[in-house]
């Protein structure tokens, strides 16, 4: 369990992962992130994905009324790389079938190991599809597993409410990883156990589940497709937050570890629930 990070301080709070594809003028997509991350390098809201057709924008965690101040520094930022590099940004759940399939010259060679073992059709699934994650801070990995099991039996709805591709995307996301659907794990030790069968015991990221605990010590929301509507992921955003800060209230009732942390987010998120 020590590659989850929890941080009490960061109960509750939100970060959002949100990610486009790159086109030239035309609308075509180019394989430029590296060009493109290379000039961001000096922001750290900003990464690769398997595709090199593809960048990711990250936002810092902060409380859910402020995600969309987060939302727009991302905008002021990539808005300006746009002018001074000639691309453009595209949130379409779906790219099209003859896409190119480079893969993003990863320096850890992560995505050169997990390319090498796919076919071309699932590397195309993989390269086609773009998605937004949401993440709710939990304050320990006890809070993480109780919240975690309240909130996979809303996975339908949030697929649902997160899907502008008429359920494609999530059909092509599903010939990657076809156990993508969350469980329930009673405890740590049955987490675990499923871990080692799965195969991310070692590594959390290589969980393919829609809603699963990440290392970063949050509850991610992966169901989430492409949307240029910065008030569509807040939306998005702070209805992950409301089903985990409702889950954390009724799990967490008699106190946190530190009863002073309890009452600070229990007063602060009283009033956020009754909005």
């Amino acid at each position: 369990m020590s590659q989850f990070r929890f941080d009490p301080t960061k109960t509750l709070f939100v970060g959002v992962e949100r990610e486009c594809f790159v086109t030239d003028f035309d609308g075509n997509i180019v394989p430029r992130s590296f060009e493109i991350l290379s000039h961001l390098n000096k922001h750290s809201r900003f990464g690769y994905e398997l595709s090199a057709c593809q960048i990711e924008e990250r936002t810092d965690p902060v409380k859910v009324d402020q995600i969309r101040n987060e939302l727009l520094r991302n905008q002021s930022i990539l808005s300006q790389a746009e002018a001074e590099l000639g691309f453009k940004r595209l949130h379409v759940e779906v790219g099209p079938e003859d896409m190119p399939l480079d893969v993003y010259p990863d320096p850890s060679g992560r995505y050169q190991v997990i390319s090498a073992s796919m076919s071309r059709e699932v590397l195309l699934s993989a390269c086609r599809i773009i998605g937004t994650h949401i993440h709710v801070g939990m304050p320990d990995r006890d809070s993480a597993l109780r919240v975690y099991n309240s909130v996979v039996s809303n996975c339908q709805e949030l697929s649902e409410l997160g899907d502008y591709s008429s359920g494609q995307r999530l059909e092509i996301y599903r010939q990657v990883a076809p156990d993508c659907d969350p469980a329930p794990y009673q405890t740590w030790y049955d987490f675990h156990s499923a871990a080692v069968k799965k195969g991310f015991d070692k590594d959390p990221r290589k969980c393919w589940s829609l809603i699963r605990i990440s290392k970063h010590g949050t509850i991610e929301f992966r169901m989430f497709g492409s949307t240029p509507s910065l008030e569509l992921v807040e939306t998005w955003a702070k209805k992950c937050h409301k089903l985990c800060a409702g889950a954390l209230l009724y799990y967490n009732g008699g106190g946190f570890t530190s009863s002073s942390i309890f009452y600070k987010f229990k007063q602060y998120y009283d009033k956020k629930l009754n909005n």
